[in-house]
Parts: C-alpha cells; sequence; structure tokens
C-alpha cells in the first residue's frame, strides 16, 4: 500500500528518471520548518480542546499528536544526518515516514471531527479553520509525492465531513458541499505542483548533466581555456591551461586580469624575474594585436594564444601546445628547400640564397661574387656496377668533403643527381681557383664504402664571378658553361668562365 503512495507517475511530455524520483522522494525531508509550525498548530487546537472541554479524548489527542510530531521530526532529522555523511536513498526514510504522515492526518480530523461535534462552537471554528491550513500546507509541501499528498488530505476530511453529518446541531450539513469543494481544489493543487515539479526537476537534471558534460570537456580538453569578461578579467579557466604552463591547477587565479593571470601560473616556467616582462607582452598583445601570439617556455616548448572575441564584449582564450606543429612545419620547410639524401641545401635554396646576395651586394676592395659548378666523373660507372646504395654512400661523403673545404659564409648546394654547387661571397679569383683545387683533390680521395669496397671518383668545376649586370641565371648559365669547358678539357680539372 505504502508503495503505492509513494508512486511518482509520469505526467504527459516527461519522464521520471530514477533521479528525478530519489529527488521527489527527498523532497519529503526538505525543509523542516513548516511540518514544525503544522505540527505546533495541531498541538494548540488539542491543548485548548484539554483547557476548554476537561475530557479524556483531549488529553489523548494532545499526546498522539505531540508523539507523532517527534517522530516526523526525527525521521527527517536522521535522513538530512546521514546524507551528509554518505550517499543515502530516500525511498527507505521515505516508506518509513509516510504511515507517520497519514496517523497524523488522520488524528489532526478525527479531533477537528471532534471539536465540531462539541458544544464550544468557537473550538470548532478555530479546528477547522487550523486544519484547513495545515491540510492546504500539506497540498503544496508534500506535492512531490502527489498520492500520498491526497490520502493526507482525505484522512484529514472525511472524519470532519462525517462529523457534520452524524452532529446533532440542525444544518451542520452544510459543511459538507464546501468540504467536497475543497477537496478538489486540493487535489488540482496537489497535481498542478507536481507536474511543475517534475518538469522543474526534469530540466535541472538535464541542465546538471550538460553542466557535469560541459565541465569533463573543458578539464579534458587538449588545449588551455580562457573566458575573459568584458572587464578583461579571467572567469573561467581550465585545468590544461595550468598544465601547459608546468603549473597546478590550485596556482589558477581568478577574476583577475589576463596578463596578471597569466603572469601568475607562468611563474614555475619563467620565474619571478621574467613575470613583470611576460605581463607587459600581454597587456599590449591584449591592446593592439589580433594575430595569435607565440610563446617560448623555458623547456623548449612552444605556447601559441588566440584571442577570439564574443558578441557581449567577452573573449576566450585559447593556449595551444603547438612545438610539435612547429617542428613538423620546420621540417616540411626543411625538406622543401634541402635534399632529402644529403642534407644539403637545394636548387631552390641555392637560387633564392644567390638572388639574396646579388641584390644585397655593395662590393669594396674589389670583392666579388662567385658561382661554381660540380659535376662529378666516374659517378654513373659507381652507381651502375655496385648500386644505387653505394652511389647515394659517395654521394653523402661527396656532401661531407665539401661542407669540410669551405669557409663561414660559403653555400654548398646539391642541384640533382651528381651535381653540385658552391656560391662563394667576398671572394676574390686567387681564392676561388685555390678552394677548386682543394675541391678536385678532396673528391678524389678513395671512398670506402659499407659492402668493403673502395671506389675512386672525380670532380670537374665551371667558374664563374659575377658580373655588375649578372642575373641568377646568368651565372648559373656561365659556371654551366665553364663547367662543359672543363669536362672537355679532360675532367679532373676547372675552368673560368669568361666575363
Amino acid at each position: 500500500m505504502f508503495e503505492s503512495l509513494l508512486a511518482t507517475p509520469t505526467p504527459e511530455k516527461a519522464i521520471v528518471s530514477p533521479s528525478v524520483r530519489a529527488a521527489l522522494l527527498s523532497a519529503l525531508f526538505d525543509n523542516a520548518w513548516p511540518l514544525f509550525l503544522s505540527g505546533i498548530s495541531s498541538i494548540f487546537v488539542a491543548v485548548v480542546a484539554c483547557f476548554r472541554l476537561h475530557q479524556t479524548w483531549t488529553a489523548l489527542w494532545l499526546i498522539a499528536d505531540i508523539a507523532v510530531l517527534a517522530a516526523r521530526l526525527g525521521i527527517v532529522r536522521l535522513y538530512v544526518t546521514r546524507s551528509r555523511v554518505a550517499e543515502v536513498h530516500p525511498a527507505p526514510w521515505a516508506a518509513r515516514y509516510a504511515p507517520v504522515s497519514l496517523i497524523a492526518c488522520l488524528l489532526l480530523g478525527l479531533g477537528t471531527a471532534a471539536c465540531f461535534l462539541s458544544p464550544d462552537k468557537e473550538l470548532a471554528t478555530l479546528a477547522i479553520m487550523v486544519a484547513a491550513g495545515i491540510l492546504g500546507g500539506i497540498a503544496s509541501r508534500n506535492a512531490a509525492l502527489p498520492r500520498l499528498a491526497i490520502a493526507q488530505i482525505f484522512l484529514g476530511t472525511v472524519p470532519i465531513g462525517i462529523g457534520a453529518l452524524i452532529a446533532p446541531q440542525s444544518g451542520a450539513w452544510i459543511l459538507v458541499p464546501p468540504l467536497i469543494a475543497y477537496n478538489a481544489a486540493m487535489v488540482s493543487v496537489v497535481r498542478r505542483h507536481y507536474n511543475g515539479l517534475v518538469a522543474l526537476m526534469t530540466a535541472e537534471h538535464r541542465h546538471a548533466e550538460l553542466a557535469a558534460r560541459f565541465d569533463a570537456a573543458l578539464a579534458y580538453m587538449p588545449h588551455g581555456l580562457c573566458t575573459v569578461d568584458g572587464a578583461g578579467k579571467v572567469v573561467i579557466a581550465n585545468r590544461r591551461t595550468a598544465e601547459l604552463f608546468g603549473a597546478t591547477v590550485e596556482m589558477l587565479k581568478l577574476n583577475v586580469p589576463l596578463p596578471e593571470f597569466i603572469g601568475h601560473v607562468g611563474i614555475a616556467q619563467f620565474g619571478g624575474a621574467l613575470r613583470k616582462r611576460l605581463v607587459e607582452r600581454f597587456s599590449a598583445w591584449l591592446g593592439d594585436e589580433r594575430s595569435p601570439m607565440g610563446l617560448e617556455l623555458e623547456d623548449g616548448r612552444q605556447l601559441e594564444l588566440t584571442r577570439n572575441p564574443v558578441p557581449d564584449g567577452s573573449a576566450v582564450i585559447i593556449i595551444e601546445d603547438v612545438t610539435e606543429r612547429r617542428q613538423t612545419e620546420a621540417k616540411i620547410l626543411h625538406l622543401a628547400r634541402h635534399d632529402a639524401l644529403t642534407g644539403l641545401p637545394n636548387r631552390r635554396e641555392l637560387r633564392d640564397r644567390l638572388e639574396q646576395i646579388l641584390l644585397d651586394r655593395a662590393r669594396m676592395n674589389g670583392d666579388a661574387i662567385a658561382m661554381m659548378y660540380l659535376d662529378l666523373d666516374g659517378f654513373k660507372q659507381v652507381n651502375d656496377r655496385l648500386g644505387h646504395c653505394a652511389g647515394d654512400e659517395v654521394l653523402e661523403t661527396v656532401a661531407s668533403r665539401l661542407s669540410r673545404v669551405l669557409r663561414p659564409g660559403e653555400l654548398v648546394a646539391r642541384l640533382g643527381g651528381d651535381e653540385f654547387a658552391i656560391i662563394a661571397d667576398h671572394t676574390t679569383l686567387p681564392s676561388v681557383v685555390a678552394l677548386a683545387q682543394r675541391v678536385i683533390r678532396d673528391i678524389a680521395l678513395p671512398y670506402h664504402l659499407s659492402t668493403g669496397e673502395a671506389v675512386s671518383i672525380g670532380t670537374s668545376v665551371g667558374i664563374a664571378l659575377a658580373a655588375n649586370d649578372d642575373s641568377v641565371d646568368g651565372l648559373i648559365r656561365r659556371a654551366d658553361q665553364a663547367l662543359y669547358s672543363a669536362k672537355q678539357a679532360g675532367r679532373g680539372t676547372y675552368r673560368v668562365a669568361n666575363a
């Protein structure tokens, strides 16, 4: 029977989930103050009846009222106390509370009916008025369990109606119609309150679930996130923000301007000495710049901060660890401008560097720019006889030897296949010739391969000195022509192009 009274029926267009049902049951124990006041009101009527009627039933009513009120308050108190210590499901406690609350309403109804049957009209009026107020409060306070609330109301009103029908006074029956209307009104109030409570609790639980999911997403997202209000103060910051700066969540200082927030959380990486400079940099970024701001940490990691304005004047700051991305970008850029096998600059890098040198030159004391074009002699035979792996080993060794003979400021590049080039800036023709002779000598040294074999190759060198009106293509073309002349001269030698 009590399981039926404690049921939480499903209204239209709503779902009573287990969590919502638990919340409805626990509403019985929320705010015991109205419960206490209604119990005191019933006790007050019993006390008045004792003093005015001097009958045994009034004393019994008083004692029973006090005992039932103490039991109800005790159950509520025990539930609240235990729920503070650990999670307690309200269903067993509601099952303990329900019979006591029904007894309380039955006592109220019987006592009120007895007062109505007594010759004391003032007492009867007081009892009916207090009973109506208590039952109206039940319709509101216990609306979370509609069947229990309606049962309490009927247990309180039915004895009064019976008393009106059997009262010796003529015309006492006229109390019955308004009593029926009162019950109908209370049932309507209970149902309306219940539907509203279910809708409200369902919405609250949905919002709580969304908030929990948002908190989880915020806490475990791979990027740092800060929300800055219209005044520029940080109001939200997730755990990842602290982790990116090598700090702890406890170091996140909210409700302060963003520069101060970053300065405080960045102490772990920058220390107090650089904190002021960091704050100044963030202040400038917030004031003028709209592009992302890069930040390199002491441990080598690189962060990037992006500001995303919100229409209400606030902003969302995204903090991302871009270390791997920057390394990948640098690697891609390096591969785009360098030879994959030897690591030397490629043809594109050579052209760009040579073009820049030609644009920037302002020569003094006869210093010049020299372009040396190299082609390996006998490399094709090594490649054909021993395979591409052996050829790759030879090319790597050639690149190493060329890099060793260069002076600071000189550049060596692999143009493709067995062709290489050297750019010498701030040089003279005798210096370039000496460099070409060293290159020819070093390239001609034996190559000891990983297979155990030793091979020998040579190189031919074409040299071109940049004229005042030389373009990149013109300088490369003249160096290539000089290389052709060197090969025609018997290879293993150099030739200088005519100006």
